[in-house]
């Protein structure tokens, strides 16, 4: 697979979403303040027919930093995988549709059904978005977290 640098750039982005401790006995949430919205460009390698590149990028409160900070200080490790074991590489993906619903969760890879569910719940559950723009029109757009997790700790791949 040959990977353009603004893809890697974009990949990166989204590799840095998810770096948790197994070991938080909570989940939290990135306060709320009045925030702008602002735009978060997907990979590259999402851009389809389905989801084609829009004129405008959707947009999330604060952006980029606060959606990331927000899934990061929602990880929390199910105790079934805890229990039966969870080590493994985590691809999923998701929508963020014409009316600015995140959805769609799609594991690609995922070491524990349990940690999938995880995922889907902080997706699912995150602030509304402005939807992107293509041709003066709302559209659904695609975008992907992967992570590792090993040791009781969620790493950040490269």
């Amino acid at each position: 697979m040959n990977i353009k640098p603004a893809s890697s750039l974009a990949i990166l982005f989204i590799l840095i979403i998810i770096s948790a401790c197994a070991s938080q006995e909570h989940t939290a949430q990135a306060p709320e303040v009045e925030m702008t919205f602002q735009e978060v460009p997907m990979p590259d390698q999402l851009i389809s027919d389905e989801f084609p590149r829009p004129d405008e990028w959707a947009k999330y409160p604060g952006g980029q930093q606060v959606l990331n900070r927000t899934i990061q200080l929602s990880i929390r490790i199910p105790e079934q995988a805890r229990r039966e074991g969870y080590a493994g590489r985590v691809i999923i993906t998701y929508v963020v549709d014409e009316y600015g619903e995140a959805g769609r969760v799609e594991a690609v890879m995922s070491p524990h059904e349990s940690i999938t569910e995880m995922y889907r719940s902080i997706i699912e559950n995150l602030n509304q978005w402005e939807p992107a723009i293509l041709d003066d029109e709302p559209v659904a757009q695609q975008y992907m977290i992967i992570s590792t997790f090993r040791d009781g700790n969620a790493e950040v791949n490269n």
